[in-house]
């Protein structure tokens, strides 16, 4: 017999477009706290290429809830005023994904390179899965790391 997993894809629409465009702009964790599960995973940071090579960090899958306690402060003072336009949101069964435009002031040190109180903009694709409870358990972001390093200053050959 086959189980059919029956899903709200309205709803996991409207649950990624909040944490995109005003949850986590805002540093909102108490609604990213509502809408993920403890042991959600992101597979792979948006940043992840940039910051291996400007700062020999190697993001690796990891907790998403950690990152947000222990690393979206730094990313917020670094890149401040942050704003989101969510672009397109297409959602089937328990997948989301979504392509957004961030903007942002480079206000502290990011990627290697010192605050240029410079506005720089970057288009990002999120894939999102959630579970039977409509959490989100599973995330991987894609942004356009090339324009981010050179909106950053970054010389690049």
């Amino acid at each position: 017999m086959e189980v059919i997993l029956m899903t709200n894809t309205q709803l996991h629409k409207d649950i990624v477009t909040k944490l995109i465009v005003e949850a986590l702009p805002t540093n909102d964790v108490t609604y990213v706290e509502s809408v993920v599960t403890p042991d959600t995973i992101t597979r792979r940071a948006g940043f992840a290429s940039l910051l291996q090579a400007t700062d020999n960090i190697e993001p690796l899958p990891s907790n998403f809830m950690d990152w947000v306690h222990h690393g979206w402060d730094s990313l917020h003072a670094a890149l401040s005023e942050q704003k989101v336009t969510m672009r397109e949101v297409v959602a089937d069964g328990n997948q989301v994904i979504a392509h957004y435009t961030y903007t942002a002031k480079h206000a502290g040190t990011f990627a290697s390179a010192p605050a240029t109180g410079k506005t720089i903009h970057w288009d990002e694709i999120g894939i999102f899965k959630f579970n039977e409870n409509d959490k989100l358990v599973d995330m991987w972001y894609m942004i356009d790391e090339l324009r981010v390093a050179e909106e950053l200053g970054h010389q690049l050959n």
